[in-house]
């Protein structure tokens, strides 16, 4: 019910039905009201909702202080998020942080950086991300495969790719397995400066290793850049690669190709497989449709 106020946002019928339960609101109550006000935009309640823990006989632990954070990173407050994890690093703190808290601030650290257009914003907020990542393994905690992804993502979106590699090269070292999101990074990265030779390695290189494997999120930057650079008959062999590895490419990918193949006179994909595509282009448009009418409510 709790839940259900915070989407509706009826914030007073909200405190008051949390008032009126104490006996019932426990620590992840608030926690879920918290997260939900977050997703809605509305942080100075999330804030308020958790300074109001202690008038409801709660006590916040790690899952509740991440929700918080999230929220206030997510607005961008990230003095008052920092503050909050300050209290958590204190020596004999009651609730310490995790791996998960840091991974919090990277990534709205490195999101905030794709958001503005100063370059010497970009680099601050891509330096801070660096930093909590030294801060997190200087305390002692291991960053996982979905840290190393958050930060190389913003890394190689940032063009930093000497940075980038680094951390790739760290991962194996301390025997963090990166994963398919891992070399996407790379792949976008390498497709969008028009060395798509690297990026295809970068892909050829994830199968080997069997860190994964690629889908339509890995072939469509490399057959796009591969257009771009008039190479067709490569874009075309790697479009049908795809489409018999299972995978539906996105309607502009589909287009690009075939009249790429139209205007240099190359031999077009078979009547087949154009008809598989569309049909499932068709059944793609057709859940996003019956998925639409939900997201309005």
């Amino acid at each position: 019910m709790a839940r259900v106020l915070a989407r509706a946002r009826a914030l007073p019928a909200l405190w008051r039905f949390l008032r009126r339960s104490e006996t019932l609101v426990t620590t992840p109550t608030v926690t879920y009201v918290i997260q939900t006000l977050g997703e809605e935009g509305l942080f100075k309640q999330a804030l308020a909702a958790f300074y109001r823990m202690k008038q409801l006989h709660c006590k916040p632990d790690v899952r509740c202080y991440n929700a918080v954070i999230a929220a206030l990173c997510r607005a961008g407050w990230f003095r008052k998020a920092r503050f909050l994890l300050d209290q958590m690093e204190l020596p004999g703190a009651r609730c310490p942080p995790d791996s998960y808290t840091y991974t919090i601030f990277i990534t709205f650290y490195c999101k905030r950086s794709l958001e503005t257009g100063c370059r010497k914003a970009i680099r601050r907020r891509i330096w801070e991300a660096n930093h909590m990542f030294r801060r997190m393994v200087f305390n002692g905690y291991t960053p996982d495969v979905v840290t190393y992804n958050c930060l190389i993502d913003g890394l190689c979106k940032t063009y930093r790719i000497g940075r980038a590699h680094e951390l790739f090269d760290e991962m194996s070292k301390k025997g963090c397995t990166p994963n398919r999101v891992t070399y996407n990074s790379f792949i976008r990265y390498y497709s969008a400066i028009n060395e798509v030779d690297k990026a295809v390695n970068m892909m050829r290189d994830m199968v080997e290793r069997e860190h994964g494997k690629p889908t339509s999120s890995s072939y469509t930057p490399i057959i796009h850049s591969l257009c771009e650079s008039h190479r067709i008959k490569e874009a075309r062999d790697f479009l049908v690669e795809m489409v018999e590895g299972g995978h539906v490419p996105r309607e502009f990918t589909y287009k690009l190709v075939r009249n790429a193949l139209d205007c240099a006179g190359e031999e077009g994909l078979p009547e087949e497989m154009c008809q598989w595509i569309e049909d499932g282009i068709d059944a793609r448009i057709k859940q996003v449709m019956r998925v639409k009418p939900l997201m309005r409510r």
